[in-house]
């Protein structure tokens, strides 16, 4: 069994990127699980990258030969207080 985490993001049709597939592995899992518990109003983002990207966190390995890759997710913390104040477009419209 792998001890290295591997996450691996695609996007199954360039033309069409409404789908985006995430396969992990189960130290994947806990990197990811653990990247997100550290996010709080004073670190409200991480980065992974691809090792092209300076990065070791991210497989550029495909499932799918056809698929693309990414290279760079950044995940970002957004409280509803900081919506409702900065992007209210994006908050439900029953909120108060």
């Amino acid at each position: 069994m792998s001890k290295t985490p591997r996450i691996t993001i695609e996007v199954p049709d360039a033309d069409s990127p409404q789908e985006v597939f995430v396969y992990v592995n189960p130290e994947g899992i806990n990197q990811l699980i653990s990247d997100l518990k550290k996010l709080s109003e004073d670190h409200d983002h991480f980065h992974l990258f691809s090792e092209d990207w300076g990065g070791y966190d991210l497989s550029t390995e495909k499932y799918d030969p056809k698929a693309t890759t990414a290279k760079h997710l950044k995940v970002m913390f957004r409280p509803d207080e900081w919506d409702k104040k900065h992007f209210p477009h994006v908050m439900p419209k029953d909120t108060p």
